[in-house]
């Protein structure tokens, strides 16, 4: 008898956790909003990008941390010249600006 309620209880548990991943609204793409690549945004990334180079030559300590944010930044841009997709969440993370610990 225990080991059928635990069965019942791990079932539920698991159709609990796997109902929102199985059902979607009709119609509806369930992938990641993409960033378009618009010349404000491709510009706000610029702006950060030359920000961090600033930081990273005024001789903080953590210089690398700047030109690396920099380069990814850099990089970034690039992907979205060259017409690739790529997702808000990275370009909200390349506005970010450089968090040392």
């Amino acid at each position: 008898m225990k080991a059928l309620s635990t069965m019942f209880v791990a079932g539920t548990l698991a159709l609990t956790l796997a109902t929102p991943v199985l059902a979607g609204s009709v119609g509806i793409s369930r992938s990641y909003a993409t960033a378009q690549p618009n010349t404000q945004t491709i510009a706000d990334l610029e702006n950060a990008s030359e920000a961090a180079q600033r930081e990273a030559r005024t001789g903080n300590k953590n210089n690398v941390a700047f030109g690396q944010k920099s380069y990814q930044i850099d990089q970034l841009v690039q992907r979205m010249k060259d017409g690739e997709q790529v997702s808000q969440n990275q370009v909200d993370q390349a506005l970010q600006p450089v968090v040392i610990w």
